[in-house]
């Protein structure tokens, strides 16, 4: 008879909720929070005291109402955290573009990274929507431009260049000057003559090429100079940054680098703000080329 075990309850003051008998000797019941520990002392659980006997014991089976989702909820509160957690770094890194991506020509790439960096679009910065007209009426307006888009995609940004096929190749007609300054690797000269060879110093402005060829008898022929040369380029440079990886892609940015040139190595040294930069690269200058 498990009803008598209530009237101790009664007895005692403590309020039960929802009693049904579901067994012959069961009875489930419902109690405060608050009075829990109560119950517990009345009719302690056996299992925890086997050398005692009561006549009547009390096993908790869960909670009810709305007190089943605040023990569900404090169950797996380190999930739950963890996941907002998450949520919110991807929210705030789907900001952030952590490069820069050509398609079509990259004739034009230097002049693309230097219009992205005066409307305030550079890798590891977070990207600033609705400059994207501004940026394309400058690409734009560069000569044989007829197409020009920017598309974020994940952490990357496209640029989208085309040329008119209609579009005139511009011959350059005047000596081959050096763009870097660094030591000459190699230099091709289809023509014109070159004025500097292989393991020499060369200086931004030097010319490389002259657009003269020179005959046996001592004359002198103009032409338009066709030539490639390789530069072994090295930039040191103290940039103020948090991290080195900022002060690293500050160093990068200015380099401007195309798809033919190459990082060969690269150090930084530094902290506090202040970050000694050391790259070392190889450039590839042509003139009159269109690979």
């Amino acid at each position: 008879m498990p009803e008598r075990a209530l009237l101790r309850f009664k007895r005692e003051g403590i309020a039960v909720y929802h009693a049904k008998k579901v067994k012959k000797n069961q009875i489930l019941f419902s109690v405060s929070r608050k009075d829990s520990e109560k119950v517990f002392a009345i009719y302690p659980n056996v299992c925890y005291n086997i050398s005692v006997y009561h006549p009547f014991t009390v096993k908790k089976v869960g909670s009810s109402g709305i007190a089943t989702c605040f023990d569900f909820l404090k169950r797996r509160l380190g999930l739950l955290l963890g996941g907002l957690l998450f949520a919110v770094l991807l929210l705030f890194s789907d900001m952030w573009i952590f490069s820069v991506d050509h398609i079509g020509t990259d004739i034009y790439r230097r002049e693309t990274l230097a219009a992205l960096e005066e409307s305030g679009i550079t890798p590891f910065c977070v990207y600033r929507k609705g400059k994207e007209d501004e940026v394309c009426a400058r690409i734009l307006a560069l000569d044989g431009v007829e197409f020009c888009s920017l598309q974020k995609s994940g952490h990357r940004l496209l640029v989208e260049v085309r040329l008119s096929p209609f579009a005139l190749y511009r011959v350059d007609k005047e000596n081959m000057v050096a763009k870097h300054s660094g030591t000459l690797l190699s230099i091709t000269a289809l023509k014109g003559t070159p004025l500097k060879k292989a393991g020499e110093e060369v200086r931004c402005g030097e010319t490389l090429v002259e657009n003269r060829f020179y005959t046996e008898d001592g004359g002198q022929v103009c032409v338009e100079p066709i030539a490639r040369a390789s530069i072994a380029c090295v930039l040191e440079e103290t940039f103020e940054a948090e991290t080195a990886e900022e002060a690293f892609a500050a160093a990068y940015l200015k380099l401007q680098l195309s798809d033919r040139d190459r990082i060969t190595e690269s150090s930084i040294i530094g902290e506090n703000g202040l970050f000694q930069v050391k790259i070392g690269y190889t450039v590839i200058e042509t003139i009159n080329l269109t690979n």
